[in-house]
């Protein structure tokens, strides 16, 4: 029997997917229900029973499920984390995979599909729905990695944090002043960066950065 935090937004969908996980023919125990990513942070800071899986959204009304598994990976290790949401973005999948998470369950998903990823996961395997396991494989293929791989390599690390800052919405003087470099030295690396993709501005910058991964959404 597992130990579940459920985390959506939806109370509707909260109270159905607590009901399933608790009158199941394998069922398990929910040790709370939160609708925020504040909440789910302050629960597992508190004194409450610690969860062995997170059930989590991606879509939170105060922030993404990719910034609270960052989180709980980094603060609560042993928390396993499970997605169950109907947002299948290549780029929100990568980066939460990227982040460690342990499974992906679509919404659209049965009832037993949830038993199957929470036993796979109770078991330290993974689980990963058909649909999903199949875009992570094509996202995964040798020639998307290489292609990702190649974009990172031919920046410099200065010229990295350039992209980063410039695909925050920063301006030339803003980045000047977080990097302790000058606006004309700013300027240089934007131009390096440009010659090097054969772009002519900022938007089409951080259209490449964000189709090769150079920076997360």
């Amino acid at each position: 029997m597992a130990k579940v935090l459920v985390v959506d937004d939806h109370a509707l969908f909260r109270l159905g997917v607590c009901t399933a996980l608790k009158l199941g023919d394998h069922p398990h125990e929910v040790v709370g229900e939160v609708g925020t990513a504040h909440e789910c942070i302050e629960y597992l800071q508190s004194n409450a029973p610690k969860p062995d899986i997170l059930l989590l959204d991606i879509i939170l009304p105060d922030g993404s499920g990719e910034e609270v598994a960052s989180k709980v990976r980094k603060d609560f290790p042993r928390i396993k984390i499970l997605i169950l949401s109907a947002e299948t973005s290549e780029d929100v999948l990568l980066n939460l995979v990227e982040t460690g998470i342990q499974g992906f369950v679509s919404k659209e998903s049965v009832q037993d599909e949830l038993y199957l990823a929470i036993n796979a996961i109770m078991n330290g395997g993974q689980y990963f729905g058909k649909d999903i396991n199949s875009l992570l494989k094509s996202l995964m293929s040798d020639a998307s990695c290489n292609e990702r791989l190649r974009a990172k390599s031919i920046f410099s690390e200065r010229e990295r944090i350039v992209i980063e800052l410039c695909s925050e919405g920063y301006p030339t003087k803003i980045i000047s002043d977080k990097m302790g470099i000058s606006p004309r030295t700013v300027d240089a690396h934007k131009a390096n960066i440009f010659a090097k993709l054969g772009v002519t501005n900022t938007v089409e910058l951080v259209r490449y950065a964000i189709k090769h991964r150079l920076v997360k959404l």
